[in-house]
């Protein structure tokens, strides 16, 4: 009968041992998944402040962009502006040749 109960106190420690080494492993596990979710809190700020930038990013290029539009606007009329004050010279030095 000592040898069974040797026996079966033997299995036992060796479950004992199991089972150590499977709370050893879910802790390292743990750990891991504990590391994951704290980089991914640290990720998801820096994605949010990213979002945040291109969205200023983008405001500013479509405010620049309406700039640059109404800048080539101006421009546009300010040669046209030009070409009549040229063409009004031309007439004016055409009559006065015209009339001598």
């Amino acid at each position: 009968m000592s040898s069974t109960l040797e026996a079966q106190q033997a299995r036992m420690k060796a479950q004992d041992e199991q089972i150590a080494r499977l709370g050893e492993g879910v802790d390292r596990i743990r750990g891991v998944g504990q590391s994951i979710n704290e980089e991914t809190k640290t990720q998801l700020g820096l994605l949010d402040r990213l979002e945040a930038d291109v969205d200023k990013t983008t405001v500013s290029i479509r405010e620049e962009t309406k700039h640059a539009e109404q800048v080539t606007v101006s421009g546009q009329t300010f040669y046209m502006y030009v070409c009549i004050a040229i063409l009004l010279l031309i007439m004016v030095l055409e009559l006065i040749i015209g009339l001598n």
